[in-house]
């Protein structure tokens, strides 16, 4: 186990939480009345979130969403700053 597998295994967390919001909503989309599937729906909107934002917290934004305006408009987020993932 190296130094990165932590966040290599928070990412992946990430990504099924995301899978996991997608299928739902996709089952909603078409059993609308569905209530158990809304809630997990939304439980894992929740989880999701949660998730991402310990993973940025720890290891930087996933997207320019995650920057926060302020920051994206006064220092700008430098994306192209070493050492990307892969070069770990």
């Amino acid at each position: 186990m190296n130094v990165y597998d932590d966040e290599w295994n928070l990412l992946k967390k990430v990504q099924q939480l995301d899978f996991v919001v997608v299928e739902l909503t996709l089952y909603t989309d078409t059993h609308p009345d569905d209530e158990d599937a809304r809630n997990q729906w939304r439980d894992a909107i929740k989880e999701a979130a949660r998730v991402r934002r310990h993973y940025e917290s720890r290891y930087g934004p996933l997207s320019l969403t995650s920057v926060p305006s302020k920051q994206a408009i006064e220092v700008g987020w430098q994306w192209n700053s070493p050492p990307w993932p892969w070069q770990r």
